[in-house]
């Protein structure tokens, strides 16, 4: 359509072409007595108009900014050329001048709409064809191209005939500027609509209060509906009209009171009564207007903010009846940023208005930040505005995250596939916590974080207690370093002897330090041909050593010279020492019953792993339960991945690591889930995730759990493959 005409249809455009047509021929029989047009100067302004309104109203759907000017300029420019000026007496070099300067304008036009062809649709950007595109759209409409050579012909043709010129150039002036036909029409088509949305659309009831910004309250009307999700109008007190979408309706006494939020606002306003609001619902609009709101199609709106939210926590009422659950992911759209919140908690509250008080739901959601493939979740410094509407983003899709080498995806977000990487490097070099009940799938996550280890090149020496490592990772070809039996026993005896000698035990003690002495050479050399050699895994397992302080001194044995390898080839390698069961390696001394020197032992354990990190060697410690294992050790974790949890030490433990809103939930953690925070963790804050259920894998660690419980020996071949079925499973 051409820039500036009236928004008509065709059929309205066409009636207003037919009446056009009519007034000029009643023109052209009054000044010139001609039944029909000539090829002469006096009907010249005739078949102008003609052109014009063919052009600008019947063909305006295909002759588009800068077609239509092009058109336009090329219909002038003939009509000019053409016009016989002979008879036109004393006045034709005035009008041959007009003539020309017509023809020049017309000239101007179809270069500027030909540059505007070419270089806006090959780059929409170009600031050349951006000029030429609104300069044609100024200066190429039809109402200046034609006027031209009407006033050529009026003036030419009709000089002898003063009142005929003025009369003329009244009805061109008249028709081509004011166009009263199409105005007409588009009045009439307007006083229709309003008829029938008048008697359609009632009002459904009046504005009782607005709570700034965006949310409406309204008085309903007597059997008028208020449908959530749905579009209504409503006319604000300072003049403006907004659309609004409904999110629920309370009964106040004998009268019902809505709740909406405004979305939108009226461009073209509606003949409505200050505070009333219509029914104005479109299913297009309802979704453009959500997707305008969250910048995402097709999402859901399920709430928004109210009061006592801060940078940390979102608190936001829930809209309808939408299945949100723990651990689900919304988020809010600010100053054109994603900021995502994830739901911990909810509990009702009562909203009181003049009676009749409304249970609503109040949702509390902790903050991740804003999401980038490279960088996961960062904080984001601001909180939310008051009313703001909050979407769910279980409708997005989001691409994979962008893994750098080490970094490896630990968990997903629920409801989302969002995925949350974790930095290998860091897990190992700042220590690490896999926290959880038995069952609670905190073992496989361990295991598969020892496979990424084991990956990314770094030496893995694992303390084993149940048994089950050596069968789990068949496939990565661990080694599995022990004491003799032998040196087992002999170690029993001496701790024995050592424990029911005479007072103080002189003699017993230095033989169990010659026995001490005796395995230390032969770790050393079993850890140094690790250390030094292709192997990446090795599993020590001391099931069969039922002595407690036996246990303790072997680890440490080995431990130890890790330590002085590590020590003494500073940073050569990276190593992972993976404590499985920690708090029988590393008790709390407060609690563990020992004596004095089983105590230093434990300290000395404890010491070995927090000088560590200097030296390249990273510790991942899993337990069922903080209260057992050292503080010292678990203070040291940088990174946390905690499972279920229902002690209350172990949860008074985690308040220093986790927010108190994060701690409240542990406990609700379902299989597979778990909370995860730190350094390695690809996330600012503290985030709840998730790992996937699968059936094969379940029943494949269930016949490897009663295997192992029937004492059953097992092929390489069934090993092996149990360990493929087992290397993404969650089942310890």
């Amino acid at each position: 359509m051409v820039s500036g005409r009236l928004q008509t249809s065709l059929a309205d455009r066409t009636k207003a072409l037919c009446a056009n047509i009519v007034l000029f021929y009643i023109g052209l029989y009054v000044a010139s007595g001609n039944v029909l047009p000539t090829g002469g100067l006096e009907s010249v302004w005739f078949l102008s108009g003609l052109a014009l309104w063919f052009l600008a109203l019947l063909s305006a759907p295909w002759f588009v900014p800068p077609k239509d000017a092009l058109s336009n300029s090329i219909g002038a420019m003939a009509i000019l050329v053409t016009a016989d000026l002979a008879a036109v007496g004393g006045l034709k070099p005035h009008l041959e001048a007009l003539r020309w300067v017509g023809v020049f304008y017309c000239t101007l036009v179809m270069i500027g709409a030909v540059a505007a062809l070419f270089a806006h649709d090959k780059n929409k950007r170009s600031p050349i064809g951006r000029f030429s595109f609104r300069t044609t759209d100024t200066f190429g409409q039809g109402e200046l191209l034609y006027t031209p050579p009407a006033l050529i012909s009026i003036v030419g043709a009709y000089q002898n005939s003063p009142i005929a010129v003025a009369w003329l150039a009244i009805l061109w002036t008249l028709v081509i500027i004011g166009r009263p036909a199409e105005r007409i029409l588009a009045a009439w088509k307007s006083w229709r609509e309003e008829t029938d949305r008048i008697v359609k659309s009632p009002a459904v009831g009046m504005i009782e209060r607005i709570d700034h910004p965006g949310i409406v309250r309204v008085r309903l009307a007597r059997r008028a509906s208020w449908k959530p999700n749905h579009l209504y109008t409503a006319a604000m007190s300072d003049g403006d009209q907004h659309y609004v979408l409904a999110l629920f309706s309370q009964v106040q006494g004998l009268e019902v009171m809505a709740t909406g939020l405004c979305v939108a606002q009226l461009q073209e306003k509606l003949s409505l009564d200050e505070g009333e609001v219509i029914y104005s619902h479109s299913s297009e609009k309802t979704a453009q207007f959500i997707e305008t709101l969250s910048g995402t199609p097709g999402a859901e709106l399920v709430g928004f903010t109210v009061e006592n939210s801060n940078i940390g926590v979102l608190r936001f009422e829930v809209s309808a009846a939408s299945p949100l659950g723990e651990g689900e992911v919304v988020f809010v759209r600010l100053n054109g940023r994603d900021v995502f919140y994830q739901i911990l908690d909810a509990q009702t509250a009562e909203e009181s208005f003049d009676q009749n008080p409304r249970g609503t739901h109040i949702v509390n959601a902790v903050q991740l930040g804003c999401y980038s493939l490279e960088g996961g979740f960062t904080k984001y410094g601001w909180l939310s505005t008051m009313n703001a509407p909050v979407f769910w983003a279980k409708a997005r899709t989001f691409p994979a995250p962008t893994l750098q080498p080490g970094e490896f995806v630990v968990g997903t977000v629920p409801s989302t596939n969002i995925g949350v990487t974790a930095k290998l490097d860091d897990l190992v070099q700042f220590h690490t916590a896999v926290l959880g009940m038995t069952g609670t799938g905190k073992t496989e996550l361990a295991l598969d974080i020892v496979r990424e280890a084991v990956k990314n090149d770094f030496k893995v020496f694992c303390v084993d207690f149940t048994g089950e490592y050596k069968v789990r990772l068949a496939t990565v070809n661990p080694i599995v370093p022990s004491p003799t039996q032998q040196q087992i026993n002999d170690l029993d005896q001496k701790l024995f002897a050592v424990e029911t000698g005479s007072y103080g035990a002189p003699q017993e003690k230095a033989a169990l330090k010659a026995c001490l002495t005796q395995i230390r050479g032969s770790v050393e050399t079993q850890i140094n041909s690790f250390l030094t050699g292709a192997e990446k895994l090795a599993i020590l397992e001391l099931t069969e050593i039922s002595n407690t302080k036996a246990t303790l001194r072997i680890t440490e044995q080995y431990l130890s010279t890790i330590m002085a390898w590590a020590r003494k080839h500073r940073q050569a390698r990276k190593i992972l020492i993976v404590l499985e069961e920690a708090h029988t390696i590393i008790p709390e001394s407060f609690s563990s019953g020992f004596d004095n020197e089983t105590q230093w032992v434990v300290s000395r354990i404890g010491q070995i792993a927090l000088q560590g990190r200097k030296y390249g060697v990273g510790l991942l410690v899993i337990s069922q339960r903080t209260a057992l294992v050292s503080k010292t050790i678990l203070s040291q974790c940088n990174t946390f991945l905690t499972h279920s949890l229902i002690d209350q030490t172990s949860l008074t433990f985690l308040e220093s690591v986790y927010s108190g809103q994060h701690v409240r939930t542990i406990p609700n953690l379902g299989r597979f889930q778990f909370m995860a925070a730190g350094k390695a963790i690809g996330s600012e804050h503290p985030v709840l995730l998730g790992r996937p259920f699968d059936q094969a894998k379940k029943d494949a660690s269930d016949a490897l759990r009663q295997t192992l419980q029937s004492g059953a020996s097992l092929k390489k071949s069934s090993v092996e493959g149990l360990d493929e079925a087992l290397q993404e499973g969650d089942f310890d």
